[in-house]
């Protein structure tokens, strides 16, 4: 009898196939995932050096700080950020139109800059919220945003731990790292989180980065920047440090 016609092997073969591909792009993401999650967040450690932390603060240095707000309490205009210390494009205007902003109008006290954290995206950024909150006690919340958005994790992967917060604040002249682990959850801190929650939820604000503007004696008033590189916020700046 003439057995030459098996069709059955053809189909388990293509399911083999089908099979190794899963497999492979199984492992494929398995590595991305360990790529990117064994970035500086997880080499972070006190005592060690912190990426950009020369930068940042060599960027500060010599503005004063007064709790959330970073320049001179006179300067003619304030700009509000709602942040999350999660949002990615939260980091992409710290690390690139926010270097400028400061050098530019910050550090000649044109104008004032207030950051109101939120914890929109998850326990990650609640955590790192509370411990920005804790250094704004100490005139430095400014150094340590700036020094988390540079070394930003995964969202809601667990990275903001207690080493990389402690690792994020010893990098900071002049913390106390004790007092402010301690103060995390004191009531000013609470009341600091809670008060821009409230401001968040009476300008609308839904996602961040989130922007407003304001000019003494006057109410202030959502900014929606066409971008977040410096040159978007220039433009607005310019016109309201010239009273439009």
């Amino acid at each position: 009898m003439n057995a030459a016609h098996h069709p059955a092997p053809r189909p388990r073969a293509r399911l083999y196939q089908l099979g190794a591909l899963i497999v492979t792009a199984t492992a494929v993401t398995a590595v991305l995932v360990a790529v990117l999650t064994a970035g500086s967040t997880s080499q972070l450690a006190p005592g060690k050096p912190v990426p950009g932390a020369r930068q940042t603060l060599a960027l500060l240095a010599g503005i004063p700080q007064h709790g959330i707000a970073l320049g001179d309490p006179r300067a003619p205009v304030t700009l509000v950020e709602f942040g999350d210390l999660q949002c990615p494009t939260c980091a992409q205007f710290a690390t690139g139109a926010l270097p400028a902003i400061v050098t530019r109008y910050v550090r000649s006290g044109r104008v004032l800059l207030v950051y109101r954290g939120l914890d929109l995206i998850g326990a990650d950024s609640r955590r790192a919220a509370q411990m920005a909150a804790a250094l704004a006690q100490q005139d430095r919340l400014w150094q340590f945003v700036e020094l988390a958005y540079r070394n930003q994790g995964l969202e809601n992967s667990g990275y903001v731990t207690d080493t990389y917060l402690q690792a994020l604040a010893a990098a900071i002249p002049g913390v106390n790292l004790g007092r402010a682990l301690a103060a995390r959850s004191s009531p000013a801190a609470r009341a600091q989180l809670a008060e821009a929650r409230a401001l968040a939820r009476q300008a609308h604000v839904s996602s961040t980065p989130a922007f407003e503007l304001s000019r003494p004696g006057q109410p202030p008033r959502r900014f929606s920047p066409p971008g977040i590189d410096a040159a978007s916020f220039s433009h607005a700046l310019d016109a309201a440090l010239a009273g439009a």
